[in-house]
């Protein structure tokens, strides 16, 4: 019980710190769409400079004066892996949700059906205003709304399909004026294949689902959305209507930005020489939240191309390219390599005399030889940042490479080994044909230069 007190403790204690280091300002300006001062808290990311000339994308938040803090706190913590840093405008409602939120007027509630005239207060004034007075981006918005204020986003998803990339909607009011977004939905979802946007909406599970209309919203778009749409609907059990906000946060912003990650695509051999009839082992390690894919023809990688999951095994790709990809496609990475198709590296007799027992080290190189005991392809790790040059095998049969890790066809024999790198003395470990492992060069097998 005292370990369960004392992580809440902690919990509460870094929320508190964070809140007082959020840079969050409050600002207003007035509408002319709405004829009244609208209130806005801008909050800015924590790597903000005014200096560097950076721009952010933005996360628009309805209902500003409860969900600013649950938006802004949830996307400091996801941007820890998961999304880029993002400036988060709330708009605060007001008292006017009835108003600004619905899409028709309804019997005994003259002020509903002001839809249009906050989709054009967004759009003409607030967008604006913010791109121009804070580092914002003009594309790549993300709509954060829910209820009544999810019903919205659908409005603007159908009436200003490309305001927004993206839109998380909790529990939305689809119920409103007997389904009359429903209806509209179901007219213009199919004609939007030319719409390259992300929805990530979420219901109660069971009845709820049904009366709020999200069921019949999900059975629309799983028959007419076009394949452009990056879409899901997705049900939550045991959550209220206002407790669900906080989950579809934290998994729309995943959502949002899937495939997103910080980390480069990696492999192992970085380059090398193969055999044309024989494949080889290719190392990768992608974390758990990448969608890498691989090309051997030298095209760029989609997402119907090949995905990575582990180690590969791989003939003649004389350029093999992984692309990282990201539904924010300027969020993924590619990269590429060159294997070259050769013939086994001839090796020579072990020098008489010669006693095994380590390189030669000298400043900035290591030089002697290695034994080489199975026939079979090989795979070198230097491990070192910095620029290294590996030269293997005597002058009438010599390789050179310039990568961190490379492979090469060897024969039992012996290699004169010659490595020139910067800073302190590399490790070097391989993999053998005899082990699918990486392991240190044993010394047993490496040799003074003679």
């Amino acid at each position: 019980m005292k370990q369960t007190i004392s992580i809440l403790l902690v919990m509460f204690l870094a929320a508190n710190v964070t809140a007082q280091q959020m840079k969050i300002i409050s600002d207003s300006l007035y509408s002319d769409n709405l004829k009244e001062m609208r209130q806005i808290e801008v909050e800015l990311p924590d790597d903000y400079d005014p200096a560097s000339g950076k721009k952010y994308e933005v996360i628009y938040v309805t209902d500003g004066e409860w969900n600013n803090d649950i938006v802004a706190h949830m996307q400091r913590f996801v941007q820890i892996q998961f999304v880029p840093p993002c400036i988060v405008v709330s708009m605060k409602n007001m008292g006017v949700r009835d108003r600004d939120f619905t899409p028709s007027r309804l019997q005994g509630n003259s002020r509903s059906g002001g839809a249009d005239k906050f989709l054009a207060f967004m759009k003409t004034e607030l967008m604006p205003y913010i791109e121009k007075k804070y580092p914002a981006r003009a594309d790549n918005r993300v709509y954060v709304g829910s209820s009544l204020a999810g019903l919205f986003g659908i409005y603007a998803f159908l009436h200003a399909p490309m305001l927004f990339e993206s839109y998380l909607i909790s529990d939305p009011a689809m119920w409103w004026d007997n389904g009359l977004l429903l209806k509209e939905t179901g007219e213009k979802l199919a004609g939007m294949s030319q719409v390259h946007a992300s929805l990530y909406i979420t219901g109660r599970e069971g009845a709820a689902m049904r009366d709020m209309g999200v069921s019949q919203l999900d059975s629309i778009f799983r028959g007419k959305a076009p394949a452009s749409l990056h879409w899901k609907v997705t049900p939550y059990a045991g959550e209220t209507h206002n407790s669900m906000i906080f989950k579809t946060v934290f998994d729309g912003l995943k959502f949002t930005w899937a495939g997103y990650t910080t980390d480069q695509p990696r492999y192992h051999p970085m380059t090398g020489i193969v055999l044309k009839d024989k494949s080889f082992p290719l190392y990768i390690w992608p974390d758990e939240r990448s969608d890498w894919h691989y090309t051997t023809d030298g095209t760029v990688p989609t997402a119907a191309s090949p995905r990575i999951t582990g180690k590969l095994d791989l003939t003649i790709p004389v350029q093999f390219t992984i692309k990282s990809i990201c539904v924010r496609d300027e969020y993924s990475d590619t990269i590429r390599g060159s294997f070259k198709v050769g013939t086994t590296l001839k090796s020579e007799p072990l020098p008489k005399q010669l006693k095994s027992g380590g390189l030669d080290t000298l400043p900035g190189l290591l030089k002697g030889g290695i034994r080489i005991d199975t026939d079979g392809y090989y795979v070198f790790f230097i491990d070192t940042e910095d620029s290294v040059k590996i030269s293997l095998g005597n002058a009438m049969s010599n390789v050179t490479f310039d990568k961190q890790s490379f492979i090469v066809p060897l024969q039992k024999g012996y290699y004169p080994l010659k490595i020139s790198y910067k800073g302190a003395a590399p490790r070097i470990e391989w993999i053998t044909p005899a082990s699918p492992d990486s392991g240190p060069l044993p010394a047993a097998v490496l040799y003074p230069h003679h």
